[in-house]
């Protein structure tokens, strides 16, 4: 169900991000995986080179306004559509840091980075006769707060920079989802914790990309069944 489909995956240099571009890959998708930097590109890629696939890297400073507009114009140049956008880069710094404009730097990749990427790449997504966005998050945004007077604020603490980025996301996916509500594009966001089965994975494209995503953040099946989160 995913050969030949193009799929845009961000944080894929490490992490889940480069495990799932292992099964994508092995699914036949053409990935274009995004890293924050030249080095973690090259690694990865020297990772993943053996094995049979389509697999690019470029490098991409969520973070950086200028870095995705530049990302997105290589986007429109190499591929008239996308079949699946996968937000999944994600950061968190213990100290405070800012991106360019000011912005509170964990809010700023996990949150308003993907936002902007994922404005400026809708045109490909929905060039594709089917297509899907998936929005790596966490559980941690029922925790969070949207006090956006705070993005500047040297005085955010580590846990509240992060619960609110993802708070953002998960907002963000429902307003898009409506949003494009009987278009060709769909809308899905996912945190580490799902259990993983085949369940979805007749469900065509995004049945196949779900699945996909649930066997690399998810548990196991058996280990769901015998063990109750509290």
């Amino acid at each position: 169900m995913l050969k030949k489909k193009n799929v845009l995956l961000t944080g894929a240099t490490s992490g889940i991000g480069i495990e799932t571009a292992k099964l994508l890959i092995s699914e036949g998708a053409k990935i274009i995986g995004i890293g924050s930097s030249k080095k973690s590109c090259a690694n990865a890629y020297k990772k993943l080179e053996g094995l049979k696939g389509s697999i690019t890297f470029i490098e991409c400073d969520l973070s950086d306004q200028d870095s995705i507009h530049n990302l997105t114009g290589l986007i429109n140049e190499q591929f008239t559509s996308l079949d699946c956008l996968i937000n999944n880069a994600g950061a968190i710094y213990l100290k405070f840091h800012k991106d360019k404009i000011g912005i509170e730097k964990t809010f700023s990749v996990n949150y308003l980075g993907h936002y902007l990427l994922t404005r400026l790449l809708l045109p490909n997504l929905m060039n594709a006769p089917k297509s899907i966005i998936v929005n790596v998050t966490s559980v941690a945004y029922k925790n969070g707060s949207l006090n956006l007077d705070e993005l500047r604020s040297p005085n955010i603490t580590a846990k509240d920079a992060y619960t609110r980025s993802k708070l953002a996301q998960v907002l963000f996916t429902q307003t898009l989802a409506k949003k494009l509500n009987g278009s060709t594009v769909s809308v899905n966001c996912l945190h580490p914790g799902l259990i993983g089965t085949n369940l979805l994975s007749k469900n065509g494209l995004i049945g196949s990309i779900l699945t996909a995503a649930h066997k690399i953040v998810g548990r196991s099946a058996k280990h769901g069944a015998g063990k109750r989160n509290v």
